[in-house]
């Protein structure tokens, strides 16, 4: 099952379809304009569940009324092609909630004429099915999509197009009788996750273990202000902890899914705090917010050995799917940032803690000399 961003510039800057799926329902916008200003890719990733010829559908919706409860349909169908063709009807399913893309009954925009657009846990009728439709004369019905192709997206139950306008200086997502011309942004592909099972994908979520007794963490009694805003290495309970898992964030909207490679600029997001590795002005290892979190302060890479080669990939050699070479559990990595050049590893400090007195801890910070972490 392949996965997508549906992004656009409608509202005058490059933003991506997103939903979060608990609590709030209603799709919204995520900009990804700004370089430095990280997107939360996580909440606008859709996987195409099924791709169906219009009568099909129709064919299948008519099948599952007929039968009791028409439960056929709740979850997807394991049946059609996933080969997107124009004027096809569509199945996205939000990959985090696990929810499908859908129009929904509730009106909230000025729009009167308009419906809401948002996530809903089931597939059954017509409310989460999409026809594609292209926004270019060059493009015509029963031809394949393409990769950045311009796309028109309407909603086979209510027959309006997926569309987003600003209201009051909000951007919102509805579904309307104005048009939104969307574009396919490749995020991931099914069959490369399939087939190579154990690799390293941006987007994962993982643990960085340090000589197979620790991991890199934060302290328990992390906090914002300065002195307590560090990262160390910690064994012990923690090596299960949710406070030592981090996501990597390749620094990129196209292929964003795909294989973590050498040299490929990412952010290392920890996930508890939703924070990012950073560097201060004293090259000192920290958490930065999101809006602290410029490419210039929180991008780091991969290094397979420590050599003072300086690697600047061009755009065309990292907007690529790219190749399975890192694997858990087997490879071992270096981690430098990307705008100094320092590597990631530890020094050992002593502090007092109550009920045990003096203890040696390990605080990660950046060096010229990296040790293989």
């Amino acid at each position: 099952e392949d996965m997508v961003c549906l992004s656009c510039t409608a509202t005058g800057e490059r933003v991506c379809l997103a939903a979060e799926g608990f609590g709030n329902r209603h799709c919204f916008l995520e900009n990804i304009a700004d370089k430095n200003i990280p997107p939360d890719l996580s909440t606008c990733v859709f996987v195409i569940e099924q791709a169906l010829s219009v009568r099909a559908l129709q064919e299948l919706v008519t099948a599952a009324g007929s039968e009791e409860g028409g439960e056929s349909l709740g979850k997807g169908t394991g049946s059609g092609h996933r080969t997107l063709l124009y004027g096809n009807a569509i199945l996205l399913r939000h990959q985090n909630s696990d929810m499908y893309l859908a129009c929904l009954s509730t009106s909230s925009s000025n729009d009167k004429l308009s419906f809401d657009v948002g996530l809903q846990e089931h597939s059954q009728g017509e409310a989460c099915w999409w026809t594609v439709h292209p926004a270019s004369k060059q493009r015509s019905e029963g031809e394949k999509v393409r990769v950045g192709d311009d796309l028109i997206l309407v909603s086979v139950a209510t027959e309006r197009y997926l569309h987003t306008t600003k209201e009051n200086d909000l951007s919102v997502v509805n579904a309307s009788f104005h048009v939104t011309h969307w574009s396919v942004q490749p995020y991931g592909t099914g069959i490369s996750r399939m087939k190579y099972v154990g690799f390293v994908f941006g987007g994962d979520v993982l643990r960085f273990f340090h000589g197979g007794d620790e991991c890199l963490t934060i302290p328990s009694s992390w906090n914002e202000s300065a002195g307590q805003n560090l990262v160390v290495y910690e064994g012990g309970s923690v090596m299960s902890q949710a406070r030592s898992l981090w996501r990597l964030e390749l620094a990129r909207t196209k292929w964003a899914g795909g294989f973590i490679n050498w040299y490929h600029p990412m952010r290392i997001r920890h996930l508890t705090t939703g924070r990012y590795l950073g560097v201060n002005e004293s090259n000192e290892l920290t958490l930065v917010t999101r809006d602290e979190a410029t490419t210039a302060l929180s991008t780091f890479c991969l290094r397979q050995e420590k050599d003072d080669q300086k690697v600047v990939l061009e755009d065309k050699d990292l907007e690529v799917i790219g190749a399975p070479i890192i694997k858990y559990g087997d490879s071992t990595v270096l981690v430098q940032h990307s705008e100094t050049g320092l590597w990631l590893t530890s020094k050992s400090y002593e502090t007092k803690k109550k009920g045990v007195g003096k203890v040696e801890e390990k605080q990660a910070v950046l060096h010229e000399e990296g040790k293989m972490d």
